[in-house]
């Protein structure tokens, strides 16, 4: 189970592909986190992506590849690793904003 701080949304994978999605924000940055269905259930993975949201109002985003994060699209093997990363990037986040 992914942690739920700085959680906005959590809904079905938006491109109609089947999976889940979760947004987190921290400030005018977040995380996009998917995961898709596979054929090997036992083996369940997340891509994700750091965003830059475009206003405070709503949670349009454009992929961010140009952090410390990551510089592409990121692919964690387990929730475990997932919630390492996320917790990581609230905290770079917070500290790139008191910049």
């Amino acid at each position: 189970m992914l942690i739920q701080d700085n959680l906005i949304l959590s809904r079905a994978e938006p491109s109609g592909n089947g999976g889940v999605q979760f947004l987190y924000r921290v400030g005018k940055f977040g995380v996009a986190c998917v995961s898709r269905p596979r054929e090997d259930v036992a083996h369940i993975d997340w891509e994700v992506d750091v965003i830059k949201y475009k206003n405070d109002k709503t949670v349009q985003y454009d992929l961010c590849h140009t952090t410390d994060l990551a510089k592409k699209t990121l692919r964690l093997r387990n929730d475990k690793a997932m919630n390492e990363f996320l917790q990581n990037a609230f905290d770079h986040f917070k500290l790139i904003q008191q910049s």
